[in-house]
Parts: structure tokens; C-alpha cells; sequence
């Protein structure tokens, strides 16, 4: 019994630290719609804690990119207070990583240039966001090719350490990942830890979990393709 309590102990804290961070800080979550997704932004960690976004063919496959290239991070101009970060990334060990690639949004200028905002944007391992993230969101191209449609939840758990001379940028202890793919009701579900060293022998499977896994972790619930939390408000598209 000892053994099983110590197993599950570390997924145990982190869902205390969700619940008790909610309460704390739930003011705090700020909901910000752009055109492509919705980000909802913790103006006291400074990362969202979840973006949500469908996705479409129509929306990356373009024969030519319609955004403009050098686009660079920038503040969202809905929360430009909470959201100007650049300084903070600089000279850190982690890269800016964006919840929902700019090579989803290939054909709209103005959603390319705002998958850019750091309301986009988390701290995460270079190697982890480099290697596994960018091949989870060439995943995620690749379902929305085959099935028309998907919907990506992404978001972040936990407290690992702060980056950032201006501002405290949190570094979550976890993120991860939920496809929803609605012409089977399916679910494709992975979470990551976020600080773990880099194995370049990793794969995807290694972090593909059940959404029971997610929910218990996240603090969040899923029913048909939507999402609940405490944070969420009902909307159709988050």
C-alpha cells in the first residue's frame, strides 16, 4: 500500500498544486481570443495555461506562405503589459516555445504574426521543444490533413523554477497535449515532464498517455471535443 501511495505521490502534488494555484491565482487567468486560438494567460506566471485552437487544412496548406517572413516575439496587443517577455527569454536555458506552430497558420498574415505573442508561448527545454514538440505539431498537421478537422488543447502544470531579469516567468514542472479528432470522438493525449534531461533515443510513444491521465493531472475535463476548468469559460471555441 506504502509503495503504491509513493508511485502516484509526484502526479498527487502536482494536482494540489493545480487546485490550490487556481484558487490563488484565478483572477489572474485571463482569457485572450486571436484569430486562431485562444489563450488562457496567467498574467501572474506569465505563460498560458491552456491554448486552444482548431485546425483545419485551409488554414497551413498554401502554396505560398501568406504571413510575412522575420516575424519575430512580440507582446499580444490585448495584454501588452503581462505579455512583453522578450527579455525574459534571453540567455535562459529554456526556448520561447509556441503552443500552436506558425506553420498552422501559414495562410493569414495576421494569424501567423499572432501565433508570435507570448500569450502563445511557454518556457520550455530546447531539446524537448525542438525535437518532441515540433514532431507532436507535425502530428497534429498531419491528423487535420486526414480527418478535415481537429482540435488541440495544449497547457501547462506545476512550478519548476523562474526565468527572467523584468518579470517572473514561471517554468511549468509539466506540459502536454490532447488531439481531439471529432469525426471519431477520439482523443490523442501526451504529456511531457518538463524538466527532464534530454534522451535523444526519446520517442512520442514513450509520452503518449489516456485523457484520464490528462484530466487527473491538468485539473480539466473533457466531454465531446470541450473542455472544462475551472479558469474556462463556456464558449464554443474556448
Amino acid at each position: 500500500m506504502q509503495k503504491g501511495i509513493l508511485k502516484h505521490t509526484p502526479k498527487l502534488i502536482a494536482m494540489l498544486c493545480i487546485v490550490f494555484g487556481f484558487n490563488a491565482h484565478g483572477q489572474d487567468i485571463v482569457k485572450v481570443r486571436n484569430q486562431n486560438f485562444t489563450s488562457y494567460f496567467s498574467k501572474s506566471q506569465h505563460i498560458p495555461v491552456l491554448v486552444v485552437y482548431n485546425l483545419t487544412p485551409d488554414m497551413f496548406n498554401c502554396i505560398k506562405l501568406k504571413g510575412e517572413h522575420g516575424i519575430t516575439y512580440a507582446p499580444d496587443p490585448q495584454l501588452p503589459d503581462a505579455t512583453s517577455l522578450k527579455q525574459d527569454y534571453l540567455n535562459s536555458q529554456f526556448d520561447d516555445a509556441q503552443m500552436m506552430a506558425p506553420e498552422m497558420n501559414y495562410c493569414d498574415k495576421d494569424a501567423y504574426t499572432e501565433s508570435f505573442y507570448f500569450s502563445n508561448v511557454m518556457p520550455m527545454p530546447k531539446n524537448l521543444y525542438k525535437d518532441l514538440w515540433m514532431k507532436l505539431q507535425q502530428k497534429e498537421i498531419v491528423k487535420a490533413k486526414k480527418y478535415k478537422k481537429i482540435k488541440s488543447f495544449s497547457g501547462t502544470v506545476g512550478r519548476n523554477w523562474v526565468i527572467g531579469r523584468d518579470n517572473n516567468v514561471i517554468v511549468p514542472e509539466w506540459c502536454w497535449k490532447v488531439i481531439y479528432i471529432p469525426s471519431t470522438d477520439e482523443y490523442l493525449c501526451y504529456q511531457f515532464h518538463n524538466i527532464e534531461p534530454f534522451n535523444p533515443k526519446d520517442n512520442l510513444a514513450n509520452h503518449k498517455v489516456d485523457i484520464n491521465t490528462i484530466e487527473s493531472l491538468a485539473g480539466v475535463h473533457f466531454v465531446n471535443g470541450v473542455i472544462t476548468a475551472p479558469y474556462v469559460t463556456a464558449t464554443p471555441n474556448n
